[in-house]
């Protein structure tokens, strides 16, 4: 027995008599995956993919399969998946070009250029309400 590999009690260190699955590899993540490559594809083709009249556990899964293929860089180079709604309690997905609005990168720079605001203002009425 070497000093490396027992534990402070003197006992071996247990092993795992299975391997556990990559994250990747385990059937949730293959179908998201397979769901996400199959709803890029139908976007670069179609242009736009339409779900019509979705319950809340179709929503919740197409939010997850867009959310997957964004974690995983498998958008189209420059373009991001968008959903607009779609006649009444409907979503359509669809590739819109640049980065998206709400992104990390699309956010002011420290320092950045200042609004300018003026000191006065003028040539401005203000209603009085009184309560």
């Amino acid at each position: 027995m070497d000093d490396d590999t027992a534990l402070a009690d003197g006992r071996e260190p247990e092993v795992p008599t299975t391997p556990r699955t990559p994250c990747g590899e385990r059937p949730v993540a293959r179908a998201r995956r397979a769901r996400a490559q199959d709803l890029i594809e139908r976007l670069l083709i179609e242009g736009r993919v339409r779900i019509t009249d979705p319950d809340d556990d179709a929503v919740a899964e197409w939010r997850r399969v867009v959310n997957y293929a964004k974690r995983h860089g498998m958008e189209p180079a420059g373009r991001r998946i968008e959903k607009v709604p779609y006649g009444g309690p409907g979503l359509e997905r669809h590739p819109a070009e640049g980065p998206q609005p709400n992104a990390r990168s699309q956010r002011p720079k420290a320092g950045g250029g200042l609004v300018p605001v003026p000191g006065r203002l003028a040539n401005h009425q203000v209603r009085r309400r009184f309560f």
